[in-house]
């Protein structure tokens, strides 16, 4: 099975500035449509000299990603209701594609129902193979004979009709390519590739039995566990106090590095995820505090998707404590067991 994991290309330096998008080796089957912005990124390296986020930043922040979403779909209008001939890049639309409007069917989209009411339709029709990511190749099964067209909230995906695999080249997968309902690539102004790895450590560490210190063990338990209730209750709400727009989000696929992306791309296709599966259980390992100020959680994520199939994921969740609370700085997904390279500071000899 091909990695999800982009690699640099010939002549591609490995923190690239993605002005344009990069031509896939594959054709294209119809004309683009859909101007992709290129995203407002802090860049590599900018992580580093960010400490503080002020308490009215942290409050801020949810209410603008919610505006975000709610802008790009009033900007596309609503999806009509009759069938389309191409999808919202231009791609045609296959002639035994089922069309599943989420404006007229709601047994498509599990959660769609609670979504909706805070965020509207979506107006954004793309050519998806739901189920590619867990099957491979093409998707069959008994209910969808074919690819699907399907609105989804995020404008900046990637279809293609004719192709269903995980690798498309020029473009990144999508963040939540293994849960399976989600169009399979996004477009690279809209990520950029910087593989080294930073970790804030204090510039004075305290070693794990010092005198006096003490771990905020509540605020990183609060985080991971707002995490935990925005999958199970489809209320994007708890995730979103924790990003921050003075923070990208590194995505890792089988724990390896894929990209980094802005936290307004993931709070939108993790919007499009929530609505259209439901989350049954998510389980988590003791956390591993890489330093005094920054955590990482491993788990297990338990889901059934439209068709009412269930699946098993495996997630990863990186926070950085930026002032007086909790923030995502990366998140992983596998269909095995996560591994990882973090130590825990707490047992370090060092």
């Amino acid at each position: 099975m091909p990695t999800l994991v982009r690699r640099p290309q010939s002549g591609e330096s490995a923190v690239a500035d993605r002005s344009a998008v990069v031509s896939p080796t594959r054709p294209e089957t119809g004309a683009r449509r859909l101007v992709v912005p290129q995203a407002s990124f802090r860049g590599p390296g900018s992580e580093s000299k960010v400490r503080v986020v002020a308490p009215e930043e942290g409050k801020r922040v949810p209410a603008r990603l919610q505006d975000w979403v709610r802008k790009q779909n009033t900007q596309t209008g609503r999806a009509n209701s009759t069938r389309p001939l191409v999808d919202v890049v231009g791609n045609p639309v296959p002639r035994d594609a089922v069309l599943l409007n989420r404006n007229t069917i709601t047994n498509i989209t599990i959660n769609y129902t609670r979504i909706v009411n805070n965020f509207g339709s979506p107006g954004f029709p793309y050519v998806v193979a739901p189920g590619a990511a867990w099957r491979g190749g093409f998707f069959r099964n008994a209910r969808h004979h074919t690819v699907i067209v399907l609105n989804f909230f995020y404008p900046f995906y990637y279809s293609d009709p004719y192709f269903a695999g995980f690798v498309y080249d020029g473009y990144y997968p999508s963040v939540y390519a293994y849960f399976g309902w989600c169009p399979g690539w996004v477009y690279p102004q809209r990520v950029y590739y910087a593989p080294a790895d930073y970790v804030y450590v204090p510039a004075t560490p305290y070693r794990y039995y010092d005198s006096g210190y003490r771990l905020d063990y509540t605020g990183a338990e609060r985080a991971i566990s707002d995490v935990r209730r925005a999958w199970l209750d489809s209320d994007t709400g708890p995730l979103a106090a924790h990003l921050t727009d003075q923070m990208d989000i590194r995505i890792y696929f089988d724990g390896e590095y894929s990209y980094t992306t802005t936290a307004d791309d993931f709070y939108a296709m993790t919007l499009d995820t929530l609505s259209t599966t439901r989350t049954l259980a998510m389980d988590f390992d003791d956390p591993v505090w890489i330093s005094s100020q920054e955590v990482f959680y491993t788990g297990r994520q338990v889901f059934d998707d439209p068709d009412g199939e269930q699946h098993t994921v495996y997630v990863s969740f990186r926070f950085r404590k930026l002032g007086a609370d909790w923030y995502l700085v990366a998140l992983g997904t596998s269909r095995n067991p996560i591994e990882h390279q973090y130590t825990d500071f707490r047992y370090s000899n060092s």
